[in-house]
């Protein structure tokens, strides 16, 4: 049994077509290609269209192994505690989980190791095994961008640039109403800009800038923008907007996320 038979079945017992089911929240094409198992829903957007039409969750997640909603749940927690850069959450994560076998356990190893600056100590054997199972990600049924964004420290920067240059050429194939979609993809777009900025990239980093502006606006992206405001000050090397930033940041309670970024170095672009 699959999300997308599952919800196929009560959709069927409802009446309903496939635009009516979706119902908004995603897009009659996309909710398609769950049915069909081409595409994964986040599980945010799954619960929205449950409740939307009263399917008890209960009822829909019976058919499941009961051990497959933990996972989810620490899945979201790790691309959350990521998202905020809190190092010290992800560490407790860490602790948390017992099979150290699994995959969530060796993507909560990268993250640590890259927020603490030792990717490098990490076994070849594990980096390898997270780059072959990222790069292997079908961007054309991308459901978000998470495992990649976690992953840019295993990649050369001619492979980064590849697959966001991809990424800017196709941009109407994602649905970036979608706002896990979304934050995820400013995730990969502000690890990016740091390889950018590390790697005195200053072209492919304005590209980033002039994309992250065509954006439509939304309030889940709001912090991410400012942040990519900030590597594009550090590029210019305008230190009074960078303390601008950094103080906007540190007083909406991100100190953590302020602690992982870059000082200013180098010329203007």
């Amino acid at each position: 049994m699959t999300i997308g038979q599952q919800l196929k079945k009560f959709r069927l017992l409802l009446g309903l077509s496939q635009a009516d089911m979706a119902a908004g929240i995603v897009t009659a094409s996309f909710y398609s290609k769950v049915e069909r198992d081409q595409s994964e829903i986040v599980i945010d957007k799954l619960v929205e269209i449950l409740n939307t039409h009263n399917i008890s969750l209960y009822d829909f997640f019976e058919a499941f192994d009961k051990e497959n909603l933990p996972n989810l749940n620490l899945e979201k927690k790790v691309y959350s505690y990521f998202d905020n850069r809190d190092l010290g959450k992800l560490i407790a994560l860490k602790k948390e989980v017992k099979d150290r076998d699994t995959l969530i356990y060796l993507k909560l190893k990268l993250i640590i190791a890259d927020l603490e600056g030792r990717v490098h100590e990490m076994p070849q054997n594990s980096q390898e095994e997270l780059r072959k199972i990222c790069l292997e990600e079908d961007t054309n049924a991308q459901k978000d961008f998470w495992d990649i964004a976690i992953s840019t420290p295993l990649y050369n920067f001619a492979e980064l640039k590849g697959l966001i240059t991809y990424i800017f050429n196709n941009q109407n194939q994602y649905d970036l109403t979608n706002d896990q979609l979304l934050i995820s993809l400013m995730n990969l777009l502000i690890r990016y800009l740091d390889r950018c900025y590390k790697e005195n990239h200053f072209a492919e980093a304005e590209e980033v800038g002039k994309f992250v502006n065509a954006m439509p606006s939304n309030f889940s992206i709001i912090f991410h923008k400012l942040v990519v405001k900030y590597y594009l000050a550090l590029f210019n090397n305008d230190s009074e907007l960078v303390n601008e930033i950094i103080g906007l940041i540190n007083q909406s309670g991100f100190q953590h996320y302020a602690k992982t970024l870059p000082q200013i170095k180098g010329e203007k672009i």
